[in-house]
């Protein structure tokens, strides 16, 4: 017996050693190219630093069509380095962790042309600027508008890393990496000017080494080596650049314009600056420094994150296995005792209020008591354990919240969200699962017999809200839950879904389908296609000539816009404007081009129709021009570059534009109107049915929707709203202008109203101007 007992003794030590000295495996995944700035990760690899933790570690390389924050949220990798986006996945809830801050400061920067001689960022106001997503860069938007420059005050051009566009002035000022495009531009022979956010009290932690809660739950030893080795690799590389770098151009990469010596030895000179661990300890994170972050986050995004201590790792007390081992016993302690002591009550009571405490905070939404997005996904576990085929899913989303929380305060905001939550959680039954998810989303879980049955119970449900809540507009995205898939793509599905819903503007249930995802790719497509058109001129202007109803004499034109596609040909707007108009960005991109072309050539048209008195020249105007502050300065800026008088440019602005936001539509029309220019509401009477709108829009003329000219003579209803618009709009002192006249009959009957303008295919369909400019200035219109 004691020679069996020293041999299970010896055992158990040999079972005990193997499984100690088996390395763990664990991957890396870094956030793009191999290079500098990931030279401490490359460092405690070749120095054998991991290896000295137990630990068999993987550098996964980055690019553009790698999403590092997904590997890592998905366990693809234990760890992920983690640039500016790190605040925005906190601030979204995600389960991620910071490790450790190796950048001290963020690389971000913006820069100009140094022969621009920028003295004051107020002068980036009214220039266009090539700026990333403010979730990638708030930092960026937070310099800006913390310092007079707020993003209402310039334009905007998507960040395509082109350094080449502010080399040739398609920008004025450019997004990037201190570490990256300073030397580019250098390489190229511009210099510039470094608006650092740094210098103007904008202070973002750059890259950290992050990991989630469930490594940090399961591995607490493991985060500790891997914070401890990747120190330590950092501190070795910022001794010897020259070592590691030479290390790192060894090295296979996708990249497929990797820097070359020059460019990582600027690159590491910069990233060292960065990192500052002649100042501050290496590795050093404050979670009050993350607190100031939250704030700023929230002030450029108008968001509502909060802030977790959490979500910062404590190097201080994470690393002591005795805690976790003496936790561990206490656990198992606390269970012996509730099964020894099951019957006491008392001590039961404890229990559950304590599990119900712990359940609320971490599956409940604060503002809402609903269940949260984390309950739903265990929800969907539970649906797979028991094989639950038939359950729907309807994601609801209260429309533009974010203007409400602008315009009436964060207060208005959830007070409307708790009152639609109250609605929803009525509505449900035992069989139906209800949950705040986000931003005045919720999700709508229950079992149906069909499609049909679970669309009609949530457009029921849907109708209750908009009946009870009034002015409140919704939108919302369903499927049928699949949980063959994993929860990201269940997610993905009902998220587009819900754009689809946003995109065809109903308040209807829309199913997720395969033609929503071509739909999808086909609407990405199409917006390529049209910002490189614009880039290309492909863009042209048609116009339609207005007659004097009385004379026949041509007082203006409409300029209408169409597309000279190189494979398809000319294209109307109803071919891609409806589709363009969803991207609030590409829409004023080609807006702005329009302006610039259309008044380009009006001096053809002016100087033709020299003769025809009050002869002015119509180009539509979206809504999304109204939150421009520049905008009036920068038509007549184009006006005056083309030796044009505001005087013949007229803007039209639809009605239901105008109403969208009225007092915001009042400025700027009485801003265009002191400018000389003309306004002209377009469409009026198909989107309102009260015709008191009218005397509170300061606009010039009035122009009759062609549903009601396509209706007269013969529908008596249609000619009495006619009758009325045109009453009102005489005597309001307004001018009236008919579109799409197309029979004599149509012509006779609005002259007999006297509308002064009239246009039509009955007299002239859009034409290129080298056809308008040989029209007779006079049409026959008795003829």
């Amino acid at each position: 017996m004691l020679i069996s007992a020293r041999h299970l003794v010896a055992l158990l030590v040999l079972v005990l050693y193997s499984s100690l000295s088996l390395a763990e495996t664990v991957s890396i995944h870094l956030k793009w190219y191999h290079k500098f700035q990931f030279a401490g990760y490359y460092a405690a690899l070749e120095q054998g630093y991991f290896e000295d933790e137990g630990l068999d570690v993987q550098l996964i390389e980055g690019g553009p069509h790698k999403n590092h924050l997904h590997q890592l949220i998905n366990n693809s990798s234990q760890y992920a380095v983690l640039g500016s986006e790190s605040i925005n996945s906190l601030a979204l809830g995600s389960p991620v962790i910071i490790v450790t801050s190796i950048f001290q400061h963020a690389p971000e920067i913006l820069m100009t042309r140094l022969e621009d001689n920028v003295q004051d960022i107020k002068e980036l106001k009214g220039k266009k600027l090539m700026l990333a997503d403010a979730a990638l860069a708030g930092q960026i938007d937070a310099m800006l508008n913390k310092n007079g420059v707020p993003s209402t005050s310039y334009s905007k051009h998507p960040y395509d890393g082109d350094v080449n566009k502010l080399i040739d002035g398609t920008v004025f000022a450019i997004y990037g990496y201190i570490s990256n495009e300073p030397y580019q531009l250098a390489a190229l022979g511009q210099k510039v000017k470094i608006l650092s956010p740094l210098d103007y009290g904008i202070d973002f932690y750059g890259d950290s080494l992050a990991t989630t809660q469930s490594e940090l739950n399961n591995h607490p030893n493991r985060v500790a080596s891997i914070r401890r080795a990747v120190i330590r690799g950092w501190n070795y590389a910022i001794k010897h650049p020259d070592e590691t770098i030479r290390h790192i151009l060894s090295l296979e990469t996708l990249n497929p314009k990797p820097f070359d010596l020059l460019h990582q030895q600027f690159e590491a000179q910069k990233t060292i600056e960065l990192i500052d661990s002649k100042k501050i300890p290496l590795g050093y994170t404050s979670p009050d420094r993350w607190a100031v972050m939250f704030d700023t986050f929230n002030e450029v995004t108008n968001g509502q994150a909060v802030f977790s201590r959490k979500s910062i790792y404590d190097e201080f007390h994470q690393d002591k296995s005795w805690i976790r081992n003496s936790i561990i016993g206490a656990i198992l302690a606390l269970l012996m005792i509730v099964l020894l002591y099951v019957w006491n009550r008392t001590l039961k009571s404890k229990l559950d209020f304590a599990m119900q405490k712990l359940e609320k905070e971490a599956f409940e939404d604060t503002l809402t008591g609903m269940k949260n997005r984390s309950a739903m996904m265990l929800f969907f576990e539970e649906c797979r354990t028991r094989n639950k085929t038939n359950h729907y899913l309807a994601i609801i989303d209260i429309a533009k919240l974010q203007k409400i929380n602008k315009s009436q305060g964060f207060k208005i905001a959830d007070d409307l969200i708790k009152n639609v939550a109250d609605i929803i959680s009525q509505y449900g039954d035992k069989q139906s699962q209800c949950y705040s998810l986000y931003g005045g989303k919720f999700a709508f879980i229950t079992s149906a017999h069909s499609q049909d049955e679970f669309k009609q119970n949530i457009d029921n449900l849907m109708k209750q809200i908009i009946n009870r809540m009034k002015n409140i507009k919704l939108h919302s995205g369903g499927i049928k839950l699949d949980f063959i898939l994993d929860n990201s793509a269940i997610a993905t599905r009902f998220e587009q879904a819900l754009q689809h819903s946003k995109g065809l503007k109903t308040d209807k249930l829309v199913f997720f389908s395969n033609t929503i995802v071509e739909a999808i790719e086909a609407r990405e497509n199409l917006l390529n296609m049209v910002a490189a058109g614009i880039k290309n001129k492909e863009f042209i202007a048609y116009y339609q000539p207005k007659l004097c109803s009385q004379t026949g004499e041509i007082k203006g034109v409409e300029a209408l816009i169409r597309w000279q596609h190189p494979q398809r040909g000319l294209l109307r707007p109803g071919d891609f404007l409806p589709i363009v108009e969803t991207s609030k960005d590409l829409m004023l991109q080609l807006e702005n081009y329009l302006f610039s072309r259309i008044i380009g050539e009006a001096s053809l048209l002016i100087e033709h129709f020299n003769h025809c008195p009050g002869f002015r020249i119509s180009i539509n105007l979206s809504s999304y021009q109204f939150n421009r502050d520049f905008l009036v300065k920068e038509l007549l800026g184009i006006c005056q570059k083309n030796q044009v008088n505001s005087k013949y440019i007229e803007f039209e602005l639809t009605e239901s534009s105008m109403l969208e936001d009225l007092d915001c539509a009042i400025i700027i029309s009485n801003q265009l109107q002191a400018a000389g220019f003309h306004v002209a509401l377009d469409d009026f009477g198909t989107g309102y049915s009260s015709l008191a709108y009218l005397q509170n829009l300061p606009v010039n003329v009035v122009k009759l929707d062609y549903t009601f000219v396509k209706k007269i003579p013969h529908d008596i209803r249609s000619g009495y709203v006619v009758e009325h618009i045109i009453l009102l709009a005489h005597r309001l002192g307004l001018s009236i202008v008919a579109e799409g006249v197309e029979q004599e009959e149509q012509l006779n009957y609005l002259k007999r109203l006297k509308v002064e303008l009239i246009q039509g295919f009955y007299f002239y369909k859009p034409m290129p101007i080298s056809d308008v400019i040989t029209l007779s200035k006079k049409y026959d219109i008795n003829e």
